[in-house]
């Protein structure tokens, strides 16, 4: 299913969607982002739960390259079990034009069977023009001073991993075809942004679960396959995705509860 050209505005509803997250499903992202096993327990990592408010907007796409994921924010105020049903209940929060495209905002709540909201988020989504990408280019990873950030631990998304951690996305050609990479002017296929979330989520889940976590990342820089990549922090509230001495993404704590 698609919408129509033009359909989306601030204030249109989102269809509702189910979703739970297994342990099977939850450990396919892990090893895709190499994440060290055990740091989760029998609890879902927010960053697994985010890839639904990308899921739950897949049929607003109108052809293969389309948004492109610029940032997300997911809030948890209780965690959430394994295979817990849930429903997203979401809207377009937001719209606007900038120089490549638009910018859309889209704003969910995760909902129980019971009612409860343990976790709420929003994905904002960078809808391409085709033809200002392609002449411009996806743009460089911007420099950042060095200090006083600290190296966390290095990844390695290879074009397997890329493609393993974008296994529910098999349509989203950019993560998978060099073709349609070329098409809006990136040099190879990228990695999910959400795949910087989930080392981010690592980097938080290496001091204890969290059962409170308020966290923003902005994807400012595509991260193609084979990169070499650094998880750095700055405090207790401050992360990036780093190469080459510039910021691929970056993030934000604004609440932990352990």
């Amino acid at each position: 299913m698609s919408r129509m050209a033009g359909a989306i505005e601030p204030g249109m509803p989102i269809e509702p969607w189910r979703t739970a997250v297994s342990r099977e499903r939850q450990r396919r992202y892990h090893d895709a982002a190499e994440m060290q096993s055990g740091l989760f327990a029998d609890c879902v990592d927010l960053s697994v739960l985010a890839n639904d408010t990308i899921l739950a907007t897949r049929y607003l796409k109108t052809e293969a390259v389309d948004g492109l994921h610029a940032g997300q924010r997911m809030v948890q105020t209780a965690p959430v079990r394994f295979d817990e049903p849930l429903t997203l209940h979401g809207q377009v929060a937001e719209q606007w034009p900038v120089r490549k495209g638009s910018f859309v905002v889209y704003a969910f709540d995760f909902v129980t069977d019971d009612g409860r909201v343990p976790v709420r988020g929003e994905l904002r989504s960078f809808q391409v023009d085709k033809a200002a990408m392609s002449a411009e280019g996806g743009g460089a990873a911007r420099a950042f001073a060095p200090e006083p950030w600290t190296v966390l631990f290095g990844k390695h998304p290879t074009a397997r991993r890329v493609m393993d951690y974008s296994f529910e996305f098999p349509d989203y050609l950019v993560h998978f075809d060099p073709a349609e990479a070329a098409a809006v002017g990136l040099k190879a296929p990228v990695a999910q942004g959400l795949m910087s979330l989930t080392w981010m989520m690592e980097a938080v889940a290496r001091d204890g679960q969290p059962r409170e976590l308020d966290i923003e990342a902005e994807f400012r820089s595509p991260i193609f396959w084979d990169d070499q990549v650094e998880v750095q922090a700055n405090g207790d509230s401050e992360l990036l995705v780093a190469k080459d001495g510039g910021v691929c993404s970056r993030g934000t704590i604004l609440h932990l509860a352990r």
